[in-house]
């Protein structure tokens, strides 16, 4: 169930406001003591898990995955009746977009992240035929379910792509809203994964992250921990530092607009409830040009 976060009277859709700043720059805790995290080993787990994520979506997780996530994040039946059902099986995230709002018809979106693609169909479907969606993942075996969802959903002006989202494959200032589901907390260096994201956005773009964020700082064993990374803890960030980290990219009027349980039910619930690990619908805009 979804619910506000409460921390230090922080209410959902009001603009946060508290800065938490250290030699004049916020970062994770995990960038301030610079842990001694192998990205590579770090890399291949997570794209080992996704991989079978994307190939056998019956298994039993360590994270809620498919129908039942998308029933914890409150996704309208309506919005899900039009996504392939391998899409929706094989669906991983920890926020929902779509209580944000609805996209604009004819808008430019990119998903970073994009999983199975049922964010993508959603998307591609609300902008229609003069708009455009692309969406990128890191793990092969979730482009080519995302590619499929695409064929069989019938959407036009839709396309999944590989990439990473430090280097995204797309030009400059050339999307209107970037959807991020699940995915920050999953890059090591999150400064440099959101300056691509804020370089390929148009002024005045709108960027919707869903994320974990967590209420204490993380102590330097679980930050330099993969499995923890794996299972979204190790690398989340903590709630006061987001608004600051998008100011410092060029993102203005940072919201956390509501949070939700993810990982109730889970069997890393007692150590996600450690930390107040949750996860959270965010939202900025990128300046525009004076």
């Amino acid at each position: 169930m979804a619910r506000a976060l409460s921390l230090r009277g922080k209410i959902p859709g009001i603009p946060c406001t508290r800065q938490s700043t250290e030699s004049g720059m916020v970062t994770t805790f995990a960038q301030r003591t610079a842990p001694p995290l192998d990205r590579g080993r770090l890399r291949t787990a997570i794209e080992d898990a996704f991989t079978d994520l994307a190939l056998h979506p019956e298994r039993n997780f360590h994270f809620i995955s498919g129908a039942p996530l998308a029933e914890t994040l409150q996704y309208e039946q309506r919005l899900l009746d039009g996504v392939p059902r391998a899409a929706l099986a094989s669906f991983s995230g920890v926020g929902n977009p779509w209580r944000l709002g609805p996209l604009d018809p004819g808008a430019h979106v990119l998903d970073v992240g994009c999983g199975a693609g049922t964010d993508v169909v959603i998307a591609s479907r609300m902008v229609g035929p003069s708009g455009c969606v692309t969406g990128i993942d890191m793990t092969f075996a979730m482009v080519e379910r995302t590619r499929q969802a695409i064929s069989i959903a019938g959407v036009s002006r839709t396309w999944a792509r590989w990439g990473h989202a430090e280097a995204l494959p797309l030009p400059d200032a050339s999307i209107d809203v970037v959807l991020c589901n699940g995915v920050i907390s999953l890059t090591p260096n999150k400064i440099d994964t959101l300056r691509e994201i804020e370089r390929v956005m148009k002024p005045g773009a709108e960027l919707r992250i869903s994320d974990v964020v967590v209420e204490w700082r993380l102590p330097p064993h679980v930050a330099e921990s993969i499995p923890l990374w794996t299972d979204c803890i190790g690398g989340a960030t903590w709630l006061d530092d987001y608004p600051v980290l998008l100011r410092e990219v060029g993102l203005d009027d940072a919201e956390v607009c509501e949070t939700f349980d993810v990982f109730s039910g889970t069997r890393i619930e007692p150590r996600s409830s450690l930390f107040g690990a949750r996860g959270a619908n965010i939202r900025a805009w990128k300046r525009r040009v004076r």
